[in-house]
């Protein structure tokens, strides 16, 4: 429990709060190379690594995965899931040696969430948090790119670009 209490998933959470996450949230190990799920397939649950390290994989243009990241302990996996149940995986998560995990799987939060429960609302409150640092690093990589980008790339990065500032919700 006490990786879930330092994540950032839990942040502003009090011990009472966190008690409830975790009972809900289910304890699992994975062995090396194991896939925890794959790019496409349907988000059932958020994963946070208790120990070791997974590797994040992305399929390319020519359906070869590349790495994006690898993540360790205190990492969260697989949060979309939590408010958009359902959704696809944008990525293939795989162990790079044991892991110890915890899955807290989305029909159980939304439960809680239908519920009102304050800790849900400050969970989804810390989601929205992790989730627009993200864009905004994603946002300062693509202007980065545009900078350094070759002629023949440039016009590609600069409609990505667009759709980052092309919001609509």
């Amino acid at each position: 429990m006490n990786v879930l209490a330092q994540s950032e998933l839990c942040r502003g959470l009090i011990e009472n709060e966190i008690r409830t996450l975790h009972a809900l949230s289910e304890e699992l190990q994975a062995a090396a190379g194991q896939v925890l799920f794959r790019e496409g397939d349907e988000g059932d649950g958020l994963y946070l690594v208790i120990s070791g390290e997974l590797e994040v994989l992305k399929r390319d243009g020519k359906g070869q995965d590349r790495q994006l990241a690898t993540v360790g302990r205190g990492a969260v996996l697989g949060e979309m899931s939590l408010v958009q149940s359902g959704a696809p995986r944008s990525a293939t998560v795989r162990a790079m040696g044991a892991v110890s995990l915890l899955r807290l799987p989305a029909a159980r939060f939304q439960s809680l969430l239908g519920q009102d429960a304050v800790a849900a609302l400050k969970v989804v409150r810390n989601l929205a948090r992790v989730l627009s640092q993200r864009i905004a690093k994603l946002d300062q990589k693509v202007i980065k790119m545009l900078a350094e980008a070759d002629a023949g790339r440039h016009e590609e990065l600069s409609e990505f670009q667009k759709v980052l500032q092309n919001w609509s919700f």
